[in-house]
């Protein structure tokens, strides 16, 4: 039987971000006991789908068992998968791991609208979609979802751990997209069912131009807010339209029995092209202004931290969080260790702010570098002198820089307790001690080293 290596299917986007959920962020660990948990809870959502929905057997449903054993010849699979029709007049479907005793059970849910409303190759595509996440194994990450209605975060990540993977599952549904068109082998059927999926809409009532879509995009990327919350957790349609006609025209589905284009896309070719759509998608500002302020909180910002000589986790993290609440979902891509490249880059950000500016950006940007220096517990001489500098630089009087600056620590106070500190760090200089190491050892051994007597 031919097989496909799915690994080579993937968007490259989705593997990577996979790839540090699991190694910067350790998921694993987390994942699996939550699987535990939820065998030694015995909760089943097989048992909630029987109860709400209807099990498709090929008894009772001879059409979409038929289509479903088509879609695992097409991507050559022998799934086991349980399809549930679920009562909803909107066209979705979704897939789920649901885990009990010692397995693992792959269910499928349809809405009965889908099943209703959709042509054979488009419940295919929608099909071969559900699988995609199986696949890939998308649906074991959806643990990481917060489920604690006390928890005001998406995810159980820290900030940008959860920026990872929001950014993430967007990435996952165009890999999920290239599997739903491996399923039926037909472009527009595929990106009908998406059409349909999304609003409704045919072909009787809208002409299926992938480009002409695309053009909605430009009229709105100067508004990021719009991009973002049109939908949490998928693409816009015609991000996702365009990506699965790259992948269409390329060499990676002729493998699998699509017809790709002559001469087809290369690889590269096209993940280049998915990653300049998923691009659109992401938290960035898109006015000049928005830009030049960021880079000036940004890089300022290193300055302020870095004028005492020390440079704490703390005081970091507060650069770090500020950038991603207010502008950018990778924050870290924004801050800068060079220092002839930040003196060479700040003026330039500044000049803008001066140019586009008001009195309330420049607050905003002495407020948030203020936040900066009271990271460290207090707001020293040398620190201060570099926002009432900036200040300058920014054209604000000093009487009002000094009022920001007071303002701020009213507002946020000293953000560490610097006596807690020193007693800190005397307590890991008496365990160091205590337990023989060296200054800088951690005491950390490899499993099954021995520690060696001294």
């Amino acid at each position: 039987m031919r097989t496909i290596d799915w690994e080579t299917i993937r968007y490259r986007g989705d593997a990577a971000d996979v790839k540090e959920l699991f190694e910067t962020y350790r998921v694993s660990d987390y994942l699996d006991a939550y699987e535990e948990n939820r065998r030694q809870q015995e909760e089943s959502i097989r048992s909630k789908l029987l109860a709400e929905g209807i099990l498709l057997t090929q008894r009772l449903s001879p059409r979409i068992y038929g289509i479903f054993q088509g879609v695992c010849e097409a991507l050559c699979l022998e799934a086991e998968a349980e399809i549930f029709c679920l009562r909803d007049e909107s066209i979705n479907a979704m897939a789920v791991l649901d885990v009990r005793e010692d397995k693992t059970h792959s269910l499928v849910g349809i809405t009965a609208a889908a099943l209703e409303r959709l042509e054979d190759a488009e419940l295919a595509s929608v099909l071969g979609h559900e699988l995609g996440h199986f696949l890939f194994k998308n649906n074991r990450l959806n643990a990481l979802i917060s489920r604690d209605a006390n928890n005001p975060a998406a995810t159980v990540l820290p900030p940008l751990g959860e920026s990872l993977f929001l950014r993430w599952r967007k990435k996952a549904e165009v890999s999920a997209d290239r599997v739903g068109l491996l399923a039926c082998r037909d472009l527009r059927a595929a990106a009908r069912g998406l059409m349909k999926a999304a609003f409704g809409l045919s072909e009787r009532n809208v002409t299926l131009n992938i480009d002409a879509l695309l053009a909605q995009i430009d009229a709105i990327k100067g508004q990021p807010e719009l991009m973002q919350a049109t939908f949490a957790s998928h693409p816009l349609l015609p991000i996702r339209l365009k990506a699965l006609e790259l992948f269409a025209r390329s060499a990676k589905a002729a493998p699998c029995g699509f017809p790709a284009s002559e001469p087809a896309l290369t690889d590269d070719q096209l993940e280049d092209g998915v990653d300049e759509l998923m691009q659109l998608t992401r938290r960035y500002p898109a006015k000049p202004l928005h830009q030049a302020i960021m880079k000036v909180v940004a890089l300022a910002g290193v300055e302020v931290l870095s004028t005492d000589g020390e440079i704490s986790d703390h005081e970091i993290k507060i650069l770090i969080e500020i950038l991603h609440h207010y502008f950018t979902d990778e924050p870290d891509q924004e801050i800068l260790a060079d220092r002839l490249e930040i003196e060479r880059r700040l003026p330039e950000a500044i000049a803008k702010v001066n140019e586009l500016g008001d009195a309330n950006d420049k607050t905003f940007i002495l407020s948030r570098l203020a936040d900066v220096a009271l990271a460290d517990g207090a707001l020293m001489d040398k620190e201060g002198s570099v926002i009432l500098h900036l200040a300058e630089q920014l054209e604000v009087p000093g009487k009002t820089a000094f009022s920001i600056l007071v303002g701020s620590a009213q507002a946020v106070g000293f953000k560490v307790d610097v006596k807690l500190n020193r007693v800190a760090d005397e307590l890991r200089r008496s365990l160091r001690v205590g337990l023989h190491l060296a200054p800088g050892e951690t005491g950390a051994r490899e499993p099954g080293e021995a520690r060696t007597p001294r």
